[in-house]
């Protein structure tokens, strides 16, 4: 009978996490950018790879600094930060085209690793998906939690990469590089508007 509520309670405190982190991550504006990602470029393991290790350090920490920048550091300023990146990022996708394979392979990957991670980070940063990682931290079991945080991302992640490999399948190049530099500039602008109205 122990044993049984032990396992109940282990479950919970995974499962718990693990839904409500999916769901409000379902059509969140990071896996919106990560979508589009995927759909500009080929390399849909490193966005993977960039976009969770970016998720595991910012909800590793929510559970040991949340408290503390949740107090004492304005959400304001992460949050002009992030909108400003996904400016910019998509204002260097609408005037850069797709490297081509080759002998720049290994320099694209490692460029899609990278702007998957700083978007991923920034974006998440002080977002809901950290605060709630912090909140699970403080009434479930802190691995568990975390693990059970860190799975919800991950399957949404797999959802939004895999819609955006089906669109670049069938739209061309030039209409993805266009609509997904038009969704990171929209995004960019909801957030900055969003965080200056906050301030």
């Amino acid at each position: 009978m122990l044993l049984l509520i032990i396992a109940t309670k282990m479950i919970q405190d995974f499962l718990i996490p693990f839904a409500t982190i999916a769901l409000a991550e379902m059509g969140d504006k990071t896996q919106l950018a990560m979508m589009a990602l995927a759909a500009k470029h080929r390399h849909t393991m490193q966005i993977f790879l960039g976009a969770m290790l970016a998720s595991v350090i910012v909800d590793g920490s929510a559970v040991a600094l949340g408290n503390y920048f949740s107090k004492y550091m304005p959400r304001a300023p992460v949050s002009i930060a992030a909108g400003t990146l996904f400016i910019l990022f998509g204002i260097y996708s609408l005037l850069t085209k797709e490297q081509e394979q080759g002998k720049t392979a290994a320099v694209t990957k490692r460029s899609v690793f990278f702007a998957a991670f700083a978007l991923f980070f920034v974006s998440e940063f002080g977002d809901k998906s950290q605060l709630a990682a912090l909140l699970f931290g403080t009434q479930y079991n802190l691995l568990l939690s975390l693990l059970g945080a860190l799975a919800g991302i991950a399957a949404v992640l797999v959802i939004m990469l895999r819609i955006g490999k089906y669109v670049s399948k069938h739209l061309s190049e030039k209409t993805i590089r266009l609509l997904s530099s038009l969704l990171f500039i929209g995004i960019g602008l909801f957030t900055l508007l969003r965080a200056l109205g906050a301030a």
